[in-house]
């Protein structure tokens, strides 16, 4: 690393010995390292492996930029890869829950269901990581659930609520009115929650954001038209 404090930047990168220090860099990298004020810092302990090491760069990348330092990489460590958004995976970094600083109330869902999802991985089932696609999620968010019968006719919405957390809403999906609520099996009444698709886990911008007003149980909870 090249760090400069007088210019709040830093270069950030992957060498396999010493020498690679004064080799050449990128305009940029090679003007802060003979800046005035630059130290250079390396790792006491080289990395195992080179793909822990950019694991290593990419968070560290992530982190000063997000505490508003100037980062400089090599070309081939494009800056996409510290995630900056938090919304997506890339190919070290993803959000682990993507969260929004909003909320929506209670009190203003219509035709839902709600269901508690915990954040561990649940009999193979994916754990709720934030930088998968809805279709990957979906299958955990809908089954395998007690929904009351008299209730489904007039489900139109399945909210997916992290247990444990702010009542986080991990994927919300339109449920499909013509759908089979396909029971598990002739020995259960738990069903799984038939979707219109199941990769459109946020129709309408919710995703991410606190539910505030509702407690969450064991179980399916409903918004107050379907109680």
């Amino acid at each position: 690393m090249y760090e400069n404090r007088r210019q709040n930047s830093i270069y950030i990168g992957i060498a396999t010995s010493m020498a690679r220090v004064y080799q050449r860099h990128n305009e940029a990298a090679e003007q802060l390292r003979d800046a005035p004020g630059s130290v250079i810092l390396q790792t006491v302990e080289p990395f195992s492996s080179r793909r822990d090491a950019r694991k290593a760069e990419a968070i560290a990348i992530h982190v000063a930029t997000i505490a508003g330092t100037q980062v400089c990489t090599d070309d081939e460590v494009p800056l996409t890869n510290t995630n900056i958004a938090g919304i997506h995976s890339t190919t070290v970094l993803g959000p682990a829950i993507f969260t929004k600083d909003e909320a929506i109330q209670w009190s203003s869902l219509i035709g839902t269901v709600i269901v508690p999802i915990a954040a561990d991985e649940l009999e193979g089932r994916p754990a709720p990581f934030g930088g998968h696609g809805g279709a990957f999620f979906a299958d955990r968010a809908r089954k395998h659930w007690n929904v009351a019968q008299v209730k489904r006719p007039r489900i139109r919405r399945i909210i997916a609520l992290l247990k444990g957390g702010l009542n986080i809403i991990l994927g919300d999906w339109d449920v499909d009115p013509e759908g089979d609520w396909t029971l598990d099996s002739v020995h259960t009444t738990r069903v799984a929650v038939p979707l219109i698709d199941a990769e459109r886990d946020d129709p309408r911008g919710d995703k991410g954001k606190r539910l505030d007003g509702h407690h969450l149980n064991s179980g399916v909870t409903y918004s107050a038209d379907l109680k």
